[in-house]
């Protein structure tokens, strides 16, 4: 076998992807390993060498599988924190295991708990705390601590293509999390309790950090900090956005492409010095010997960054393919890839799930695979009878001409991936990149980390880099800033599923062979044989090609052939928004939830990645029931990056930033703004019609700024959805005395499907109103363990005696209702078991 490694990796990533979508215990798993390592002695024996290579590939499945249960499924001891989860408070002390994460804000920590201190005496435990801190202050690793906190376990937003925090902790070890509001209640009884050898690495990247910050202004020493210690955490929002919008942010995020400018720098350096001498010339292999040294700048830089397990992952596979080098494998570039992703996943199995582990190895393939084809499609030239400046035009051309393939292959490698997870795409990459890369990334990686080398030797020295490396910073955010401001420098995509991301990769195979197929037509050269000659190749492209066509079809026809209403009740924990799609397709979103402190963005990671994955880019009206937070806050990043026809609100205003945020777009993107209430008038759109309940008219505050929280909830919209013989009711926060006022008004109300009032709070839901509206299902919008107590016992006792089916966000997850006029139906996104 050419390539044994690529199997073996093969085997060990499906392994390890069973064990993260499905369960099974150790001990049938261990009986199976060793069950197959016995075959495989047996095999040995006899020398089957087809057996041997299809046990030991079942054996690296095996391992993978046995790997994650390792992280997912271990259970905990009797001292671990976990079995002191609960509403109580408990006074805990640990020790910061890692480097805290601090943004403007907030500051996370990892902390490795050690004692529960209790009114007699104090316990025993252990294992790792998620401690969220508001507000900054100075932490440091390995200082020992003493905090007040109730601990939960971590959840997820339980939607569909919703992200896994919850697992995505438990690859951290990390099982519980607690959070402190003042951070002067923690008390820092004793420092420098870690790793000695980490307590000085950390010292040394604080003393770095710090004297970048005092030395440079903001953004340039953000950015510098960032390419080099890897936060990226403290450059400003605006700034990353623009990275975002022009395909550079892996410039400055530590990744695969600085660990690979700094080792093909420090090889060059070394080369050229060894390459001076005339004994180094004759004693040494000078590729072999430069490609040894050149391992030492990597390690290091791999420290200095902090030893993150991207940095990690990164290094890992530079020295990989440098190894390859070193034992004259060069030429065998796939393997040595296998390889990497090999040791990568050996000692990190979490890592194929992590976006940056994709993206880095696709991104490899694709330059390995794509750009030797398109680099032989350029032009030969004779250089013979050339000028000498025509023949350095032509050198720099072929340079440039190469560098826009490697970007270009990395791209078409990377791009399926980046649609998946960040729904964006970037229409000005390839000409951002040939401009920002070489002054940020080729010349001013190297500088920034000369930084840190200079800077305990001398600080004048420092001071000079760091003002030539800040010049071109400084230099590259003008060129990101002039290219992010191109019209439609970047656009957003629906997410992706498995098998169009499956048929993409296929399709760029088979082009890039077709390409091989027609340079040796036009050769005459035989090629290689494979399994498709070029009539499979084009029969293969025609039925992919007729995949994507009626891929496209398929959905949209679904969308407009739709003849059911569906609502369904997103989980945005204590908030509440609720998508409304009408037969024929046209969509309503009402409220977008939020935080109250909006410390969380829930429109940017709760209900963008929901509304992408239901292939929705385009939303119909956006109703803003009453501007509290929990309503609010979603909706600024759905308004300001989907395409929304109309904005309904009853007109009160907020003093809030985020009010004047929503205003503002609505305002900028010239969004129709209507006004509702009760004497709107019913609304017929598809079938279905939507009447206003509430309020009895517009609000005009006149100034009368700021409300009681319970009027503004009282005056919030409600609407009632009416299609043929089945209503849907949405109250919003409205209370008794809102709930009163609609049954005064003598309406039909009468819904076999009720959002219940606030949350379920215990002054809504009111057996007059339950009475009036006799709902058969009862859908609440609450958060998981939320300090309200959001639904009251009381509330669930009222809908439990009417017999009403009750369903819960926070159990339940996504709830989606539908119906076709006569009948409903439900489904839950996950039972609540």
């Amino acid at each position: 076998m050419e390539q044994p490694l690529i199997p073996l990796l093969c085997a060990f990533a499906a392994g390890i992807t069973a064990g993260h979508f499905c369960r099974v215990a150790d001990l049938p798993l261990m009986i199976s390993l060793l069950l197959v390592l016995i075959l495989l002695l047996a095999a040995s024996i006899k020398k089957s060498a087809k057996l041997i290579a299809i046990l030991v590939i079942l054996s690296s499945a095996l391992f993978g599988f046995l790997d994650v249960n390792q992280y997912l499924y271990r259970e905990p001891d009797a001292t671990h924190i976990i079995n002191y989860v609960g509403r109580e408070k408990l006074i805990l002390e640990g020790v910061i295991c890692e480097s805290p994460d601090a943004s403007p804000d907030r500051t996370e920590l990892t902390v490795s708990a050690n004692r529960l201190i209790g009114e007699k005496a104090a316990t025993r435990v252990e294992g790792l705390i998620l401690l969220n801190v508001e507000g900054r202050r100075e932490f440091k690793y390995g200082d020992a601590i003493r905090f007040t906190t109730r601990l939960k376990v971590p959840h997820n937003f339980q939607n569909p293509g919703g992200f896994d925090y919850a697992k995505y902790l438990r690859y951290k070890g990390v099982m519980v999390r607690g959070f402190v509001k003042d951070p002067a209640r923690i008390a820092v009884l004793r420092e420098n309790q870690g790793n000695i050898f980490k307590l000085h690495l950390e010292r040394f990247r604080a003393y770095s950090k710090k004297f970048i910050m005092e030395n440079t202004s903001s953004p340039e020493g953000e950015i510098i900090q960032a390419m080099i210690l890897g936060d990226q955490k403290e450059i400003p929002k605006a700034v990353m956005e623009n990275f975002n919008k022009t395909g550079t942010t892996h410039i400055i995020a530590i990744s695969g492409f600085n660990i690979g400018i700094i080792a093909f720098l420090s090889f060059a350096i070394i080369r050229l010095v060894m390459k001076s001498s005339a004994y180094l010339l004759l004693r040494f292999n000078i590729v072999k010997a430069s490609t040894v040294c050149a391992i030492v700048p990597v390690i290091i830089y791999t420290f200095i960054a902090g030893m993150g397990i991207s940095v990690v992952r990164a290094a890992i596979m530079a020295i990989t393919f440098m190894i390859a080098i070193i034992f004259g494998k060069d030429r065998d570039l796939y393997n040595s890839l296998a390889l990497a992703a090999l040791v990568i996943l050996a000692v990190s199995p979490p890592s194929l799930f992590d976006v940056s582990f994709q993206l880095s190895f696709m991104a490899v393939w694709a330059i390995l695979f794509i750009t030797p084809r398109l680099v032989l499609m350029i032009p030969a030239d004779d250089r013979g009878e050339m000028p000498r400046y025509k023949v350095w035009a032509a050198r720099i051309y072929k340079n440039v001409a190469v560098f826009v393939i490697v970007s270009f292959s990395a791209t078409l490698g990377t791009l399926p991936l980046i649609v998946f997870y960040f729904n964006r795409v970037s229409t000005v990459v390839l000409l951002s990149n040939l401009f920002v890369v070489p002054v940020l990334g080729i010349i001013a990686i190297p500088l920034c980390t000369a930084i840190i080398v200079a800077a305990p030797l001398s600080h004048s020295l420092a001071l000079v880099v760091l003002s030539i490396s800040s010049f071109l910073v400084k230099v590259s955010i003008s060129m990101v800033d002039f290219f992010a401001s191109f019209p439609g420098s970047s656009f957003f995509l629906s997410t992706p599923t498995l098998l169009e991301i499956t048929a993409y990769y296929l399709f760029l195979i088979v082009a890039v062979k077709l390409i091989d197929a027609w340079r040796n037509s036009e050769s005459g050269a035989a090629g290689k044989r494979s399994f498709f000659g070029p009539h499979g190749l084009r029969v293969a492209a025609a039925a992919l090609t007729l995949f994507f066509a009626v891929d496209a079809l398929y959905f949209y026809v679904k969308d407009k052939a739709a003849r059911n209403l569906t609502v369904t009740a997103i989980d945005v924990g204590q908030g509440s928004s609720a998508l409304v799609i009408l037969p024929a397709g046209k969509k309503i979103l009402v409220d977008g939830g939020g935080i109250y402190d909006n410390n969380f963005d829930i429109g940017k990671y709760v209900l963008a990645p929901f509304l992408w994955h239901e292939r929705i880019r385009h939303i119909d009206i956006v109703v803003l029931t009453h501007p509290h937070p929990d309503h609010l806050n979603g909706l600024i990043y759905v308004l300001s990056n989907f395409d929304v026809n109309e904005v309904w609100t009853n007109g009160e205003t907020a003093e809030s930033d985020t009010y004047r945020d929503f205003m503002k777009i609505v305002n900028e993107k010239n969004i129709t703004h209507r006004l509702m209430s009760e004497g709107t008038g019913d609304i017929r759109i598809d079938n279905v019609t939507i009447r206003i309940l509430n309020p009895a008219g517009t609000i005009a505050l006149n100034g009368d700024l700021p409300r009681r929280f319970d009027k503004t909830n009282n005056d919030a919209i409600v609407m009632r959805l009416t299609m043929g013989k089945v209503s849907v009711l949405l109250p919003a926060d409205i209370s008794e005395p809102s709930e009163m006022r609609i049954i005064d008004a003598q309406r039909d109300i009468r819904s076999q499907v009720m959002f219940a009032p606030h949350h379920g709070g215990f002054t809504s839901s009111t057996p007059p109103f339950l009475n009036r509206v006799q709902p058969e299902i009862a859908v609440i919008s609450c958060g998981r363990d939320n300090v309200y107590n959001d639904p009251h016992p009381d509330v669930l006792r009222r809908y439990f005696l009417r017999g009403t089916r009750v369903l819960r966000t926070d159990i339940n997850g996504a709830i989606n209702i539908t119906t076709d006029g006569t009948n409903v139906a439900y489904s839950l996104y996950t039972d609540g078991l």
